[in-house]
């Protein structure tokens, strides 16, 4: 099975939190990383018709299947970390709406929230793509 490839908002201090938090959580080295700003992002996304200025969000793709986005991409990640976060992802049975309209109040504020680096600290090359 491929890595899961996990798009996110590289100078995001709150993003790089969770980047590194998963990157200590993968003990099953199920996860990469790539930030919104490279070429490999550019490429995934215009071969799907999806443009940064719609994209506010985290993205998970996992290779074969499919990609999501918001909070329908945080579920497959945790899905894809196994064990105990599982649990977790059962918050996807509520309705999309609702979950969605909770990741989008967190992404909106996340700056204000958390700040903004002025440049994005990378994960261990381990997890890059």
């Amino acid at each position: 099975m491929k890595p899961l490839i996990v798009f996110y908002d590289g100078p995001c201090v709150f993003c790089n939190f969770w980047v590194q938090q998963l990157c200590r959580w993968d003990k099953n080295d199920q996860l990469r990383f790539a930030r919104l700003d490279q070429k490999m992002f550019t490429t995934f996304a215009y071969e799907r018709n999806l443009t940064l200025e719609q994209l506010d969000t985290v993205i998970a793709w996992d290779q074969e299947y499919s990609y999501a986005l918001e909070a329908q991409a945080v579920f497959m990640i945790l899905r894809r970390l196994g064990g105990a976060w599982r649990i977790l992802s059962l918050f996807s049975l509520l309705p999309k709406g609702l979950t969605n309209a909770v990741y989008r109040f967190v992404a909106k504020n996340r700056y204000n929230w958390f700040g903004k680096n002025d440049q994005c600290p990378l994960p261990d090359p381990k997890y890059t793509h």
